[in-house]
């Protein structure tokens, strides 16, 4: 299964909406429209957060003046990536400041050229990440909350950090009122036992004076123009309990409890545009508040039909008061940013402008970047064709993790995945048997000594180590083998060689290990496995993930796969009230095992053995396979499934 949603979701709560995946799929759209210029607005950045520890978070920039959309515009400019999980943005004066909450840094950037001013790292005294999450700014100072407890203060004019002050528990959001900061802590990293208080620090001392006691898991929060503040506490994600309360700042105590439903919230004027969702039923509502009456004055923001998947974001253009809405889809696919007026109607769509959009700024002033549209191109680098896709059933099942939209067959889904791979978008490998072919537009050298692919999947490792100390967090090894077009009819019909990782000689390895998946009856039923070792078992559903059937639509009422399995690796290192299950990682020579950014993602031909364990020389490679190898069952977090993003030749020169 893909942990990382969950994960962030459920534990963390680290995702801006804090909204789980209702594995609604992204519609195909045509190119978008003619905009007309905003009021007094000349641009509008998009960040975008991409995928937890796969270091693909994106910004896009739209210009009004001339209408175009530049993806990934940071790149363009600074020829690399934004970094990992950004979470936050805002533009201050003359420049851009960007949270990148995994990298734990602040990508500060001049808003006239887009280019990169500097990188402040957030990071404690022994060099571990403190977690950056929000920004917020004050008489020319940024103020950075972090997971680790602290918020930092920023001199925007030489761009260090000047001091740190200690909050509670995984501060999740700050805001400024009455030359005070408040700054909700959420607990979030300790679930179920959150964190029920808001830190006041007085700005002049930089001091936290007092904590006010406030409903569970705080996070968004908001001041008003009158004096207050807002604060969204969710309880327990998973169950919806969310609520708003109005914090007088005169007095610094809540003075008001809403009896609606809140996750996220923005505030112009009189009023706050409310987003909510309701974990059991899978539903989503925006509504219109009146914050000085007290009253909700729209059931439905929207009021022209327009409809959004999963509403992701949401912010008020200061310029002329519209309402900004990034929908996310199904969190593995590109997303859009709508732009909605006051009274609920779309001005305007832009379509597929990033990966998890989550954070909108605006800028009154046109940026005058140059950007080299003769960058090298090392695309031709990575993964160019799906030979065979044949996930196993999972709880990904029938989406476009899986490369399905509604009504696709065979032929429709093997086209879509090449699509997904093309783009370096997730593909998930379902349960134990799933597996993918992958080929190249050239052979892959075999440089002896060296690493020759590296295969990026989604694996990462725990951010508070392990019970045993080893390493392991979200792991989910796909035994790795490798073909030559021998024949050279550009299709993977030749041998097949493994690559022998340091498992291969385990007598834990179960070989020629055959399991059979049945269609259930009903359809929304739990996934039945037999294997040839005279075990039974399921693929359960859970309450995440909660589309028609966990089997394939487009397969035959069952399903053989054969191959190694390897031991299981998860346990949970939870307790009787929570659980918190960890896949450990196997030393090396399995996909999606470690995280993207270590040695251990990169393979070498010379590995290959044949179906006897004998080494084998090959010159090159033509095509890649990779199937999912453990079949094991991790309790609310569903079934071990190997995913796949792309696969790099380490040895590509154009």
């Amino acid at each position: 299964m893909n942990r990382i949603y969950l994960y962030i979701l459920i534990i963390i709560g680290s995702f801006c909406m804090g909204s789980c995946d209702d594995m609604t799929d992204a519609p195909v759209y045509s190119e978008n429209e003619v905009i007309a210029p905003e009021a007094g607005t000349a641009e509008i950045y998009v960040l975008n957060e991409g995928l937890f520890n796969l270091n693909n978070s994106t910004l896009m920039r739209y210009s009004f003046s001339n209408g175009t959309q530049t993806p990934d515009y940071f790149k363009k400019i600074n020829k690399r990536g934004l970094g990992d999980t950004a979470n936050d943005m805002a533009i201050y004066g003359s420049k851009l400041y960007v949270v990148v909450n995994v990298s734990s840094q602040i990508e500060v950037i001049d808003l006239k050229t887009g280019t990169s001013l500097k990188q402040i790292g957030m990071l404690t005294e022994n060099g571990s990440s403190r977690q950056p999450r929000y920004i917020t700014f004050f008489e020319n100072k940024a103020y950075v909350c972090s997971f680790d407890g602290t918020v930092a203060r920023i001199d925007t004019t030489s761009l260090a950090i000047e001091a740190l002050t200690q909050v509670g528990r995984n501060p999740d959001g700050l805001c400024v009122q009455n030359n005070k900061l408040y700054v909700s802590n959420s607990g979030g990293l300790d679930n179920p036992n959150y964190d029920n208080t808001v830190s006041v620090i007085d700005i002049a001392s930089f001091k936290e004076i007092k904590k006010i006691i406030v409903g569970s898991n705080p996070g968004k929060i908001l001041a008003d123009k009158y004096g207050d503040v807002y604060v969204v506490t969710r309880g327990n994600l998973q169950h919806g309990d969310y609520k708003l309360e109005r914090i007088d700042s005169s007095q610094d105590k809540v003075v008001e409890s809403f009896n609606f439903a809140v996750l996220n919230f923005a505030i112009n004027d009189d009023y706050a545009y409310m987003y909510n969702y309701d974990y059991s039923s899978g539903e989503s509502s925006i509504k219109v508040f009146n914050i000085k009456t007290e009253l909700i004055e729209r059931e439905n923001f929207i009021t022209d039909g327009t409809s959004i998947t999963t509403p992701y974001g949401i912010n008020i253009n200061p310029y002329n008061g519209n309402i900004y809405i990034t929908d996310a889809y199904d969190y593995k696919v590109t997303g859009d940013l709508l732009c909605f007026s006051p009274q609920g109607r779309l001005q305007f769509k832009l379509k597929n402008i990033g990966l998890n959009p989550n954070t909108v700024a605006f800028s009154d002033v046109a940026s005058q970047s140059v950007i080299d549209e003769n960058n090298e191109d090392t695309s031709e680098a990575f993964a160019s064709k799906v030979l065979e896709y044949v996930p196993a059933p999972s709880q990904y099942m029938n989406t476009s993790t899986t490369a399905y939209l509604p009504g696709y067959g065979k032929d429709d889904v093997l086209a879509y995945a090449n699509k997904l791979i093309k783009d370096k978008s997730l593909l998930s490998l379902g349960g134990f048997g799933g597996y993918i072919i992958l080929g190249f537009n050239h052979a892959i050298k075999n440089v002896q000594g060296e690493y020759d692919f590296k295969i990026y999947g989604n694996a990462y490792y725990d951010m508070y180590g392990t019970a045993s100390g080893k390493l392991g967090g979200s792991s989910e090894p796909g035994i790795v083998l490798v073909s030559t077009d021998a024949n050279g009819n550009g299709v993977a019909d030749d041998k097949w060689y493994e690559l022998a990782g340091s498992e291969y000689h385990s007598d834990k390895v179960i070989r020629n290990y055959q399991i059979t998946y049945y269609r259930p009856s009903p359809l929304d039923g739990n996934v039945r496995w037999t294997d040839n070792q005279g075990n039974e078992g399921f693929i359960y559903r859970n309450i995440y993930h909660k589309q028609d059937s966990y089997y394939p639509a487009w397969m035959d009422n069952t399903i053989t796969f054969t191959g190694s399995r390897l031991p299981d690796n998860a346990v949970n290192e939870g307790n009787s009230v929570s659980q918190h299950w960890v896949s450990y990682c196997f030393e090396w020579g399995y996909a999606d095992n470690h995280p993207n950014n270590t040695e251990q993602s990169q393979f070498k031909i010379e590995w290959a053995v044949d179906e006897y364990g004998n080494s084998v020389q090959l010159d090159k490679v033509d095509f890649i396979k990779v199937y999912s190898a453990i079949n094991q069952d991790c309790g609310w977090m569903g079934e071990a499934s190997t995913e796949i993003l792309t696969i790099e030749n380490l040895h590509f020169s154009k």
